[in-house]
């Protein structure tokens, strides 16, 4: 499908930056709305952008901006602390209690929607074999444990916004899982194309669950001389096809494309590239 001229200016109007260098919410906020950025997306497990540390006045200061200006936050949730493969019984209560806070947050500042991964499950190789095999009553442990994590997930979100599941080390325990609340609507999808990048089973299952795509995340990915493999490079830096990648999705009833490029200096050059090469 191609991008015509209506597609390419939703997409611009829905572009956010990854917020993780800036002095603060509102540095954010001010410096994607001077540069052309509809907003953020908030790294919440940086500290000093964490809703934890924000007083009542500077919430009430944030929503009077993002209304003033049109604009709105997303939130990353913060990566391996809140895994879904987490199994104690004290880890997961405490995981449950900062999702809670988190998930309240986003309702006080009207976030859409808060993009999360799934985690994986711990790694054990051996002397006789360098890929890690899991001992099968674990995997069924897994299984358990990160179906329970998940619904008590979206209870708590209570369908007050979009709970997004990146790709991001996606395997065969969390797919499994996913597949049916994509098919009830409880669940949607953020697509890293990046992420995705050399895994064709990975972005088909992503595109044949299309409809649920809210968020698409934006960064180009290179291979080194040394033979190593950098991501989060600056768009058109690298190896990814964006306008292919985007055309297939322009069809998609999608809330926020995020340019995860750091800094915002670098983001705000990876928007004007994007906007030559679309």
């Amino acid at each position: 499908m191609k991008l015509t001229s209506s597609a390419k200016k939703r997409i611009f109007s829905r572009i956010s930056y990854h917020a993780v260098y800036d002095d603060s919410i509102l540095d954010a906020l001010a410096y994607a709305h001077d540069n052309g950025f509809a907003g953020i997306q908030l790294a919440t497990d940086s500290p000093h952008l964490s809703f934890e540390s924000l007083s009542e006045s500077s919430i009430q200061k944030i929503n009077s901006l993002l209304s003033s200006k049109n604009m709105y936050i997303t939130i990353h949730a913060a990566d391996e602390a809140i895994s879904l493969y987490t199994h104690s019984h004290y880890l997961r209560n405490g995981m449950k209690d900062y999702c809670r806070a988190m998930f309240e947050f986003a309702m006080r500042i009207k976030a859409p929607l808060v993009t999360i991964h799934m985690g994986s499950p711990a790694e054990f190789r051996t002397d006789m074999n360098p890929e890690a095999v899991m001992p099968k009553a674990d995997i069924l442990h897994y299984r358990n444990v990160v179906n329970e994590n998940l619904v008590k997930m979206m209870e708590m979100v209570d369908n007050r916004f979009i709970l997004c599941v990146e790709n991001f080390q996606l395997n065969e325990i969390s797919i499994g899982i996913i597949k049916r609340y994509l098919k009830s609507n409880e669940l949607s999808l953020c697509w890293d194309i990046a992420k995705s990048h050399n895994n064709p089973g990975e972005e088909k299952f992503i595109l044949s669950n299309k409809s649920n795509i809210k968020q698409v995340h934006l960064h180009d990915v290179r291979h080194n001389p040394d033979g190593s493999v950098r991501s989060h490079c600056v768009i058109g830096s690298g190896e990814l096809d964006f306008r292919n990648n985007l055309s297939k999705i322009v069809d998609a009833d999608m809330i926020d494309y995020c340019i995860e490029v750091r800094p915002r200096e670098k983001a705000k050059e990876s928007l004007e590239t994007l906007k030559s090469i679309l």
